[in-house]
């Protein structure tokens, strides 16, 4: 959020790409703060110039582009960067998670016995799946990407370089998730049916973790649930995971 006054002194000088980032990253700051619920008001130039501690010369030269105001250049820029690389949403510490649950069933795993191998699949399944739900769920740049997602795509007049941006910014988001489940299968020593692609499957499993994690209602259940024969719960994600793997996937 915008500090109520510059820092004394002259602000650092910085080159006008670094400038520019700067000035986006104080507003993507700033609308973690504020939210978009009542769009991107709280997203001033101004107020991003005194967070970044830039001049404000240079940052009004940045944003003179075409017919718009500074303001309104700054404001499409900073919506453009949230959408064309939307947040992985906690897929890096998923990924050193799963590294470390690899290493504790490492032995069952490579078990030359089917039922063991496949409980050991099943429990990391369980257990990545419900981490990796909680880093969605818990991701505020994620929050902010599905806001202004949604506010994008039911204009009328949707901006084609917006519509550009979500385009790319979602093959980005499926290819990174496409290589997390590549590594995981192959670890795991399951092969994908050939009537399927890893894309697919990462769309999938993506779709039906993001469409859980934008659900408030407490009709339902999506945690803590206990399955017959397991004492450990499972997320409704983690099922709907398994699910999936199941369908997708030979077990070798």
């Amino acid at each position: 959020m915008a500090s109520e006054k510059r820092p004394r002194g002259r602000p650092p000088k910085y080159p006008p790409t670094e400038v520019r980032q700067r000035l986006i990253d104080a507003a993507i700051a700033t609308l973690r703060i504020s939210g978009v619920e009542s769009g991107l008001d709280a997203v001033t130039l101004d107020g991003a110039i005194i967070d970044a501690d830039v001049p404000r010369g240079m940052s009004y030269k940045i944003w003179r582009e075409g017919d718009e105001t500074p303001q309104d250049a700054f404001r499409r820029a900073t919506v453009l960067e949230l959408l064309a690389i939307p947040a992985v949403a906690g897929l890096p510490a998923t990924r050193e998670y799963t590294t470390r649950q690899l290493d504790v069933q490492r032995e069952a795993l490579r078990s030359d016995n089917l039922d063991i191998r496949k409980d050991a699949i099943i429990g990391l399944i369980r257990d990545v799946g419900e981490f990796n739900h909680q880093a969605l769920a818990e991701s505020a740049n994620w929050k902010l990407y599905s806001a202004l997602r949604s506010a994008a795509i039911t204009r009328p007049d949707a901006d084609p370089a917006v519509l550009d941006a979500l385009t790319k910014g979602e093959d980005y988001l499926i290819r990174e998730y496409s290589d997390f489940y590549a590594e995981i299968s192959s670890a795991l020593g399951l092969k994908l049916r050939a009537e399927f692609e890893m894309d697919q499957f990462s769309a999938a499993a993506y779709s039906i973790n993001e469409g859980l994690a934008m659900r408030l209602a407490s009709s339902y259940r999506q945690t803590g649930i206990i399955r017959a024969g397991s004492d450990a719960p499972w997320t409704l994600f983690a099922v709907s995971l398994e699910a999936l793997v199941f369908h997708f996937f030979d077990w070798a």
